[in-house]
């Protein structure tokens, strides 16, 4: 009969995750100072905490949690070119037809690589909480870092019916306008 392997230092996770209060639902993924284990164990623990659904992710090691805000900026930049682009091609094509296909294009294009590179992340569901809003969530006591990322789990289901509408509308206009250009 086969024992089972005693653990090995690649086994080894280099954050130590924490689940907070239960009704509160907040996972905190602590840094471990060992110098043994790989980065990517804590990008692997985060990953598993967004696919749970966690409704608060406290972010302990600085490089992580900085590396997670950028992407989630990312994210949040190709929603709100993708909708103040189709909102302006929208509200410029009753002046001037012209001007309304590059926001068109703005619009789709960003829409498009917000759709094929993010939508289906676990991390788009989340937004950092930038003003402490969210601190009465964490278990300040088991915190070891004087500044961590906090991670809060939004409902984007308007927000992508809204980002899809605009979306589809701008392609439209822009379908319409290259038909009425090439019959001309």
């Amino acid at each position: 009969m086969d024992e089972p392997s005693a653990p090995t230092d690649s086994d080894v996770v280099p954050v130590e995750s924490y689940l907070c209060e239960e009704e509160n639902d907040c996972v905190i993924i602590h840094e471990v100072f060992d110098g043994k284990a790989p980065p990517e164990r804590g990008e692997r623990e985060l990953d598993k905490a967004m696919v749970a659904k966690h409704s608060t992710i406290v972010i302990e090691p600085h490089h992580l949690g900085e590396e997670c805000v950028r992407y989630i900026r990312v994210g949040n930049a190709l929603h709100k070119s993708a909708v103040l682009g189709g909102l302006a091609a929208l509200g410029v094509s009753g002046f001037k037809w012209a001007w309304s296909v590059p926001f068109s294009g703005i619009s789709l294009g960003c829409a498009a690589a917000y759709h094929f590179s993010w939508q289906h992340d676990p991390a788009c569901k989340y937004q950092v909480d930038t003003a402490g809003h969210y601190l009465h969530r964490v278990p300040l006591e088991q915190l070891t870092s004087s500044a961590p990322i906090i991670l809060v789990r939004r409902d984007d289901r308007v927000r992508k019916k809204l980002h899809n509408t605009i979306a589809l509308a701008t392609g439209l206009l822009l379908v319409f306008q290259l038909a009425s250009y090439v019959t001309k």
